[in-house]
């Protein structure tokens, strides 16, 4: 309930953010033409007819609302706190100005003053923010004042529980107030109640007080069915609403989300990150900077090419076959460090501290990191990203998953060439242990901003790694 009052405020913010982008199109205008006229900086004319621009503001606002819409800005998430809500709308207001700015730009034959875009740039986001603060200070003082609440009450008082908690705290704006936690082994914890047997004692003295609980939220385990049977017959004789929150975080939950499939839940436990515009943004950075990569590093790799083949005979490149996103085998490049057939009689064996299978030029490539170079072209390709958990050979993932825990959860997630427990150290003839862990901690808290940190912490920590054999 929580999340569909949210998700009613962001539609009626929508239509709220349509009007602002309207008035500040038109304020651009008059700010650029009727009260600064004079400023022609770009060479510009100095007057356009206000028709002109009028015409665009459909074309703006269709832009401009996708952009906003796919951003998440509108996601029910959105509107907490002030900090973040400036944050996401900047944001969105950057990446709608780009995207308006170059559609325009094809307009050759008709002149768009830059200084009109620039203003609306500035009166846009302002405007936004403005609107969105007052609403909610308004929605808090309201709430303070005692009208329009919630009342709620929490059976349960584990992790799940208390996440609830903690949201209806951060969120006042949305009215809901806790009343307190049923639980039937928490008997020390201040806000408990009772046991969960007293529920309906709890919610008829609150009806006979004038004071009736709004909601109850079910956050027990799903172990605990016969409670939440219970509680669900004796609720449906009284008016409260009832909510199930399952505690489900007894469980490794990776990416979990909530779906419906003819009308009924369907809750991911494990699954991989949702098609979304962030990945499709992480995509897009992929293929750029990949690109970049391989321009710019084109003289090493040609020096490194004609290194091979002048210590070592045999083919420039060697391919290997790892395991990526869901499972999906590829075949990864890397410069050739090894002479031709040497696992033939070895075999796939871990690299390891001491050994001597690399030629001369291959273990400087080696301790370098440069021999992993051909991977972008792997990126390119889509077969990896340029940051994710490490892609391993079939042969070692059938000796590791089913001895280490969770060792599969990392393939929810396209294989990268960096990633977060390579710049914290876990990397080659480590703890692979201690590699999962930094890969789950990865794939569950991901994000650009994450992705961008990692990338960062590789350049500055350098390629150099005393575990690379």
């Amino acid at each position: 309930m929580l999340q569909e009052h949210s998700r009613l405020f962001q539609r009626l913010l929508f239509f709220v953010d349509a009007l602002i982008i309207t008035a500040s199109w038109i304020l651009a205008y008059y700010t650029r033409f009727e009260l600064f006229p004079a400023i022609n900086i770009l060479a510009l004319p100095e007057w356009l007819p206000l028709s002109r621009y009028l015409g665009f503001i459909p074309w703006v606002l269709i832009v401009s609302m996708a952009v906003f819409w796919a951003s998440g800005l509108y996601a029910p998430d959105r509107a907490q706190r002030l900090t973040s809500l400036v944050y996401s709308v900047i944001k969105a207001i950057i990446i709608g100005m780009l995207t308006v700015a170059a559609t325009l730009s094809f307009y050759r034959a008709i002149y768009i003053s830059r200084l009109h875009l620039i203003l609306f740039g500035i009166y846009t986001p302002f405007l936004m923010v403005l609107v969105r603060y007052t609403l909610y200070t308004g929605l808090r003082r309201a709430r303070r004042q005692g009208r329009y609440l919630r009342r709620v009450l929490i059976v349960g008082a584990g992790y799940a529980g208390h996440r609830l908690k903690e949201a209806f705290r951060q969120y006042p704006w949305m009215g809901f107030e806790m009343v307190g936690f049923l639980d039937d082994f928490k008997a020390d914890l201040p806000d408990r109640l009772g046991s969960v047997e007293d529920i309906c004692t709890i919610v008829d003295e609150a009806e006979a007080r004038s004071d009736p609980i709004d909601y109850v939220y079910i956050a027990l385990p799903i172990t605990a069915s016969d409670k939440i049977q219970f509680i669900v017959n004796e609720m449906s004789t009284r008016l409260a609403h009832v909510c199930l929150v399952p505690d489900l975080f007894q469980f490794d939950i990776m990416n979990g989300r909530v779906t419906e499939i003819g009308g009924l839940p369907v809750i991911h436990l494990i699954d991989e990150t949702p098609l979304e515009f962030k990945r499709a943004l992480k995509r897009l950075i992929d293929i750029l900077f990949s690109g970049c990569v391989l321009i710019i590093a084109s003289p090493v790799l040609t020096v490194i090419s004609i290194s091979i083949k002048l210590t070592s005979p045999g083919p420039v490149f060697y391919r290997q076959e790892r395991m990526g996103l869901n499972g999906k085998k590829f075949s990864m490049m890397k410069f050739r460090s090894m002479p031709v057939n040497v696992e033939t009689e070895s075999g796939a064996v871990w690299a390891k501290a001491g050994e001597r299978r690399a030629t001369r030029i291959g273990a400087f490539l080696r301790r370098t990191s440069l021999d992993e170079l051909p991977q972008f072209i792997n990126v390119l390709k889509g077969d990896m990203s340029v940051v994710g958990p490490r892609p391993e050979r079939p042969v070692f993932i059938d000796q590791f998953r089913n001895r280490i825990p969770r060792y599969m959860l990392r393939h929810k997630m396209k294989a990268g060439i960096t990633g977060w427990a390579q710049v914290n150290g876990w990397r080659g003839d480590t703890s692979i242990e201690k590699r999962i862990e930094f890969d789950l901690y990865y794939i569950q808290h991901w994000s650009l901003r994450l992705d961008l940190k990692i990338m960062l912490m590789t350049v500055s920590k350098g390629f150099i790694s005393q575990h690379a054999y």
